[in-house]
């Protein structure tokens, strides 16, 4: 062994609103302890199998490592440009010899600390067993370095082997005199031997153990960072006086649990359950989907794997899910939840749901996030809010502000979200290993797991495969998942759990198929009977796509037919959906349908994504308040005209429904609004539509029509038609007669063969594009990383990068003003635009609300972002959301009409009900 160096105190670590400079060597203390009481309460038992078996350790034995390994992550810390900040204390120490910065131009400026870690410590641990003459792939010492560089959410590049060793040769500027290399080495020292001296281990880890590891340590280096922390632990350190580290290290232990406790960093803890009426006891007569599952999947499980359920909507998937992850969490290991779903809208009512379900099934107190771009909007979710329905020997599931932060939400127990917030851990974006952390210790149902496109599959693949490696359990839920897709995502995840050859998959409809991760075993069920079985009458009628009511053959006619019965008095009200496939077919519609008379006058409503926040969610509440699971008929008749957000963000019960033709799986789901619920006692059908009845309007000529532009591919149009023309005179057997209609409408190339259409062909070479794509913008697969710097991006603005191809990327805020420079946030120029209060720098988090909720999702071209009419105010600039508003200014004629904003190609008005009106510029 070499010499070892006594440790200074005047080598600081924090200073930002101290009374004196915080010791390094006391915050590298602090970090090791808190990652000790991590890794016990916050890890979960899988998490911490993983993380041993990656290294070729014991579980004990990886705890005290990566304590080790957490307290020397601001080693960087200690060296000439860190220390001599100008922010800093400006130690006296920095005019000693021992001290002295390196000479030259060359080495004038900063260097990053993290930097310096990943630099300076491979060296330094070779005292200690690593090894750092192997090629840095093959080092553990420079993995280790790598993981710790990354601490502040990106890795920095390998090493060669030159640096590796020698990092003075490459860097002088980490500091190369005396004084900093035996500081450094006296930190490492301290540290190690808080930690109980841990050999070092003999292997580099795969991918996955060192994105966990990452994760870990910057969690406990948040934790410790705080204000509060620093404070505490900076007045015992004076308090002692004596400078020892040893014992500072166990006060350190001592505060670490109080202080994660009130995070909410503790795992999970569930009521034992093995049998469905244990998840469940509330549902005393089963689906046969679910005693099915109930009684055979317990048999199967003895650790991770993937679940998939599909069935149609009505035979309980949602419990049958959560039955699934409750088994595959408690035998995997990781007992947390994440429930990932394609919308806003769907995400926000199963987040009421899960939150119920944590209620009644968890064991202690454990937080429920909701993740979305636009969460903290929803009332129910505020921290104010308490939860209202806590008895004495309730569970809270308020996740508390340390949760909704940015990028920890995955951390809490359970998570309800968008299938975009575990997608983003797929893309190289900054601190995409805090997601992983959290992902990793869970089991993530993923819900309509077929609802995305060739992009968003491959995501999803991307996801799977890394989920698969990492021993987190899946469970995959779908209404309409085409054969070769289910084999894909199943495959995805075997191959990422080492399974480079796994069996085939063909999974029953109705049924389940269950893939162990360990062996590779893919068992399924056979078909089970619906508790939903009906047939679905579908009539296509072919009509010329224009709203023009004179048109014999046009859509406005065929409507008008169709919706006869709403119109006349002499017949039963009823309720019916019109869906639409563009905003702008919607708009049209409801304008006609408001238009038409007869001898009554049916209730209209229209909802349709570009609208304000505020106007979705009330039409909403309406709709669920008129036509939900638990109201009774109403008495009037009702149309409700909306477009692709009826598809999955609406449990409501509509008698008719009527729609544009779209492919299969749009339309299915569609279908699915009508006869949604058995009325029993809260009504009865109308006498036109006493059983289930699709009617699809299909344009003539070439599709799509241009009015519809690139929403839909032409070939899955086109067969989609044909399969509905070739079954004209047969209602279709749900569910039955899904899989078929499926599998002949979204085959691919290799099925289809020589019956394949140049359409065809295009598709496939679209979808092959977009799944380039998004190979292109993940991170690799998680068996061919030695190297960590592939998984971040230091350069990449993350305003680039997307989940989902062609998403709506801006968010509109209508402003109106009249002759003067003075703009409102309403026509009647009564609320003026808000600003922050005197003295301050941001809008409060009510006036951030306000304008969330008058705001319109919408593409980024339809606005320039070149005008400067178009900017938000300058005092926005501080203020997150309210920053990244664009403004829509319309103008207040002095007659009372209000003018929209012109650009070059279109005029953008706010109508107060169509919603966001977009015309042509003439």
């Amino acid at each position: 062994m070499s010499m070892k160096f006594d440790l200074c105190s005047c080598v600081w670590g924090k200073f930002d609103g101290l009374p004196a400079p915080y010791p390094l060597g006391c915050h590298l203390l602090d970090t090791a302890a808190v990652v000790m009481l991590l890794w016990d309460i916050h890890l979960s038992a899988g998490q911490r199998r993983f993380v041993a078996e990656s290294f070729g350790v014991s579980e004990c034995h990886a705890r005290a490592l990566v304590a080790f390994w957490a307290g020397l992550h601001d080693l960087g810390k200690c060296c000439p440009s860190f220390q001599a900040s100008p922010t800093g204390p400006e130690p006296e120490f920095l005019q000693r010899e021992e001290f002295a910065s390196p000479a030259g131009w060359m080495n004038e400026g900063s260097v990053r600390h993290e930097r310096v870690t990943h630099l300076v410590l491979p060296s330094l641990l070779v005292e200690y067993g690593y090894d750092a003459a192997s090629r840095p792939g093959k080092s553990v010492a420079h993995q280790v370095a790598q993981i710790l560089g990354g601490h502040h959410g990106v890795y920095g590049s390998m090493l060669d082997r030159v640096t590796l060793r020698h990092p003075e040769k490459t860097e002088p500027r980490i500091g190369t005199a005396t004084g900093w290399q035996e500081q450094r080495a006296a930190l490492v020292d301290v540290v190690h031997g808080a930690c109980g001296r841990p050999a070092a281990p003999a292997r580099v880890a795969p991918a996955g153990a060192a994105v966990l590891v990452t994760g870990l340590v910057v969690l406990a280096d948040w934790i410790v960072s705080g204000h509060q922390w620093v404070s505490a632990r900076q007045r015992s350190w004076l308090a002692a006086g004596d400078e020892d580290w040893e014992a500072h290290f166990q006060r350190a232990l001592a505060a670490a649990s109080p202080a994660v406790q009130k995070l909410q960093l503790a795992a999970p803890q569930w009521a034992p359950a093995t049998r469905f009426s244990d998840v469940f006891p509330e549902i005393t007569q089963p689906y046969p989907l679910q005693a099915d599952i109930g009684a055979r999947l317990p048999g199967l499980v003895t650790g991770p794997g993937i679940l998939l359920v599909t069935a149609p909507t009505g035979d309980g998937k949602t419990e049958t899910g959560l039955f699934g992850a409750r088994l595959l969490g408690a035998a995997a290991g990781h007992p947390g939840l994440a429930v990932l779903l394609p919308t806003m809208a769907t995400t926000d009512a199963m987040w009421d749901r899960v939150r119920a379900y944590v209620r009644r099934a968890a064991a202690a107190d454990t937080a429920v996030t909701l993740l979305h771009g636009m969460a903290w909007l929803k009332e129910a979710y505020s921290t104010h809010v308490p939860d209202t329905e806590l008895c004495d020997d309730g569970v809270s599931t308020t996740a508390g502000d340390f949760m909704r932060r940015k990028h920890l939400g995955l951390a809490a127990g359970t998570a309800v979200g968008t299938w975009d917030q575990a997608a983003m851990a797929c893309l190289p974006m900054r601190f995409n290993t805090l997601r992983w952390l959290g992902l990793s210790s869970k089991t993530v149902i993923i819900d309509e797991a077929h609802a995305y496109d060739a992009f968003g599959h491959a995501l999803t693949v991307r996801l799977l495969q890394w989920l698969g490696h990492l021993g987190a359990p899946v469970v995959l839920l779908s209404a309409t998942l085409a054969g070769h897709l289910a084999e894909r995502l199943v495959h995805a995840y075997l191959q990422g759990a080492g399974h480079t050859t796994p069996q085939s998959v063909d999974p029953a409809y109705p049924g389940w198929l269950f893939a162990d991760s360990t062996t590779g075993i893919v068992t399924a069920s056979g078909t089970i009977p619906s508790a939903r079985a009906h047939f679905l009458a579908v009539d296509q009628h072919l009509v010329h796509h224009t709203h023009d009511p004179s048109a014999a053959d046009g859509r406005a006619t065929q409507l008008r037919r169709t919706l006869a019965p709403l119109y006349d008095e002499s017949e039963d009200p009823g309720a019916v959906l019109v869906v639409c496939n563009t905003v702008p077919d919607a708009q049209a519609t409801y304008q006609a349908l408001a238009a038409r008379s007869g001898t009554r006058t049916p209730n209209l409503l229209l909802l349709h994504a570009r609208m304000p926040q505020w106007q979705r969610e009330d039409i909403t509440r309406r709709l669920l308040a008129l036509l939900g699971p638990r109201a009774r008929r109403p008495r009037q008749p009702w149309i409700v005209v909306t477009t692709q957000v009826a598809e999955q963000s609406l449990d409501v019960d509509f008698d008719l429904v009527v729609t544009d033709l779209a492919p299969l799986a749009q339309l299915l789901q569609r279908a699915g609004r009508g006869h949604r619920h058995s009325l029993a006692s809260r009504g009865h059908r109308p006498a036109w539509a006493p059983t289930p009845r699709l009617v699809v309007l299909t344009p003539t000529g070439e599709l799509p029509p241009p009015a519809w532009g690139n929403v839909y591919d032409q070939a899955l149009l086109r067969r989609t038609r044909d399969l509905l023309a070739e079954q004209a005179a047969v209602p279709v057997a749900i569910p039955d007669a899904v899989t078929p209609m499926i599998e002949t409408v979204y085959a691919d190339l290799n099925t289809l063969a020589e019956q394949a259409l140049h359409d065809d062909h295009r598709r496939a070479g679209q979808d092959a594009a977009y799944a380039a794509a998004a190979d292109t913008a993940a991170i690799p697969a998680p068996d061919t990383l030695t190297d960590l710097y592939p998984i971040t991006d230091r350069d990449l603005d993350p305003d680039l990068l997307t989940t989902r191809l062609g998403a709506d990327s801006a968010r509109l805020l209508p402003i109106y003003h009249a002759d003067d420079a003075t703009y409102w946030l309403d026509p009647q120029r009564s609320c003026p635009l808000p600003m922050p209060a005197p003295g301050h720098k941001r809008l409060t988090r009510e006036q951030v609300a306000d304008l969330a909720r008058l705001s319109i999702p919408a593409p980024a071209t339809y606005l320039p972002d070149d005008a400067p009419e178009t900017a938000p105010p300058t005092e926005w600039n501080k203020t997150p959301l309210a920053r990244e508003l664009r403004l829509l200014p319309h103008r207040v004629l002095p007659d009372g009409h209000i003018q929209g904003r012109r650009t070059e190609r279109h005029i953008l008005r706010l109508d107060p009900v169509l919603g966001l009106v977009r015309s042509t510029a003439r």
